[in-house]
């Protein structure tokens, strides 16, 4: 996202990760990712989301999962509303995801709710998931399923390149319970209104711990466009 400088101060506005600059009320984005687990084994294959920012608070987003190798499909549909607090951004969402695993035949009906404390350097996410499964003529659901995330960036989010660590246990098509994934992200400026972004995810087996055997190492390359 563009974000605003002020003429007369020549100092830039903090305008956070996903705020609507007042000109641009259309994105999308795509990304090509790109890895490998321990299930399904080598997998490439692309993300593609597109937001409409109705006010400068109001947003929704609807995004497709097309991840080939995996045997799997996804749609999310999701809604935001910013609260700006001083010089912080507070982001309440709620969102629905449906995957289904063809390898596997199973359907997942994912709804979160969860809420983002995003600074020019830090931003926090903290949210509740309910995961339903249907597979072989029965279902299973996870009612309590927490939503954590936190990263950090070397630099202010306004600026034109940035590069940051995370750490979640959630990604664009799926939330989980404690398997924690860390990782690198980045972004770039190409033009006022055209970014490259970027991360590189590792993703353990096992509860909570960092020791435990690989599941799954993926890279994303994006592009974001706005108009």
């Amino acid at each position: 996202m563009v974000c605003v400088v002020s003429a007369v101060a020549q100092a830039q506005v903090y305008c956070g990760e996903h705020k609507y600059d007042g000109e641009h009320k259309n994105e999308v984005s795509g990304y090509l990712q790109g890895g490998d687990n321990i299930v399904t084994g080598v997998f490439v294959g692309p993300t593609a989301f597109y937001t409409r920012h109705f006010t400068d608070r109001v947003s929704a987003e609807g995004g497709v999962d097309i991840p080939i190798g995996k045997g799997k499909f996804g749609i999310s549909a999701k809604g935001t509303y910013r609260l700006p607090v001083s010089y912080f951004n507070f982001y309440f969402s709620g969102k629905f995801m449906y995957n289904r695993y063809t390898k596997f035949r199973t359907d997942e009906y994912n709804a979160n709710v969860s809420v983002t404390w995003e600074t020019p350097y830090y931003d926090l996410t903290l949210g509740e998931s309910l995961i339903h499964y249907a597979l072989l003529g029965t279902g299973y659901t996870e009612p309590l399923t927490l939503t954590f995330g936190t990263g950090v960036n070397i630099r202010p989010r306004w600026n034109s390149w940035n590069l940051g660590i995370f750490l979640r246990n959630y990604d664009d098509f799926y939330f989980e319970n404690w398997n924690i994934n860390w990782g690198v992200r980045w972004m770039a400026n190409l033009r006022h209104d055209m970014k490259l972004y970027g991360e590189l995810n590792v993703r353990p087996a096992g509860s909570t711990s960092q020791l435990a055997s690989k599941y799954e190492t993926s890279m994303k390359v994006g592009l974001k466009y706005t108009w």
